[in-house]
């Protein structure tokens, strides 16, 4: 596929004729970009196949769980192969690996086993039994499979603001070029209303500075090629209400700049006899994930979600987000040697089976 610099050039002076004749057979891989999954099956139907390249916001209340999910698409991507750049300006690399391991007990033993706190306690970890090791040593070899290509960026004195995250990413380009030649990349910041502004300005306001980081995100998409979620705080005064768009902090640049912007939130938020100490009470939580803007497809949209807070992990409630058990995984690697074929009903043709 041609890079971003290359493409636009080769679209300057066209007439719509000539656009309309790349759309064949033999030209088709020059303009369509790679869709990678999610690994939740019901968002990537709502983005059309899953990400390519472009900017999604991701907003929640403080505690929903956002960065959470985020990092949980991050880990399911560098499983596959695709590689990650993780910029955590708020977590440092400790906190999100207890998450991780945390979650991949969780999805392992299909039960809650030791909170991030509890593995970050040093008087709990030294009580600790030989089972509760063994269990935590599997989820730990499962978390170094699945992260081999998710990197982390901590914030610090290197790593403030969007112009060194740009050259971050340049850096990786340059030094991993062959290991992921072919491959779109991900580049995750977390979060938008951290990022101190490119330039020192005294008199810029918060959503000054938030309108120039969100400008510069999308010099990152068009230039880079790259697949961008950002995480944006809200609104205090959005916090008890259905989110909008206007439920976004400083929400102007991000509204019109955005090619998918994703709101999370309770399922029954809309209702009038809605509690949110209930809802924050049951296991799992009973969240959604609303389409708020779909640049290039439907808004809308609502996604259930289930999230069990205690064990950092998100799941579709008929299970789907999840790695598969030890047994289904033998019975299908046992199973991948015959011919099946399944129609996907999106691409609207036969695919093998694979393992």
């Amino acid at each position: 596929m041609l890079d971003k610099q290359n493409k636009s050039a080769s679209w300057e002076h066209r007439s719509l004729r000539d656009c309309a004749a790349l759309f064949s057979k033999d030209h088709i891989g020059e303009i369509a970009s790679r869709r990678v999954s999610t690994g939740f099956p019901e968002l990537d139907r709502s983005l059309g196949g899953g990400l390519t390249n472009g900017l999604y916001v991701l907003g929640a209340v403080p505690g929903l769980g956002k960065s959470t999910l985020a990092l949980q698409i991050a880990c399911h991507l560098s499983g596959h192969g695709i590689p990650v750049l993780y910029f955590a300006l708020e977590m440092n690399r400790t906190w999100i690996t207890a998450k991780s391991i945390s979650r991949a007990d969780f999805l392992l033993h299909r039960g809650a086993g030791l909170q991030v706190a509890d593995l970050l306690n040093a008087e709990k970890a030294h009580g600790l039994s030989r089972h509760e090791w063994e269990r935590i040593d599997q989820a730990r070899e499962q978390v170094e499979r699945e992260s081999a290509n998710l990197y982390l960026y901590e914030q610090g004195p290197g790593l403030t603001n969007i112009g060194e995250i740009q050259r971050c990413i340049q850096s990786f380009r340059d030094s991993h070029s062959q290991q992921y030649s072919g491959l779109p990349l991900m580049v995750v910041v977390d979060y938008l209303q951290i990022l101190a502004p490119q330039e020192n300005t005294l008199h810029a306001s918060d959503k000054q500075i938030v309108d120039d980081n969100v400008r510069e995100l999308c010099k990152m998409r068009d230039q880079m090629g790259v697949i961008i979620l950002l995480i944006s705080a809200l609104n205090r005064v959005s916090y008890n209400r259905p989110i909008t768009l206007d439920s976004f902090k400083e929400s102007g640049s991000i509204e019109y700049s955005a090619d998918v912007i994703l709101g999370m939130q309770y399922q029954e938020i809309n209702k009038k006899n809605f509690s949110l100490d209930a809802a924050k009470a049951r296991r799992p939580r009973e969240l959604e994930l609303t389409v708020l803007k779909m640049r290039y497809g439907q808004d809308g949209v609502h996604i259930p979600l289930h999230f069990y807070s205690d064990s950092s992990c998100f799941l579709q409630p008929d299970g789907a987000g999840a790695s598969m058990s030890s047994r289904a995984r033998e019975l299908r690697q046992a199973l991948s040697a015959y011919p099946v074929q399944y129609h996907d009903g999106f691409h609207q043709r036969a695919r093998r089976l694979k393992g």
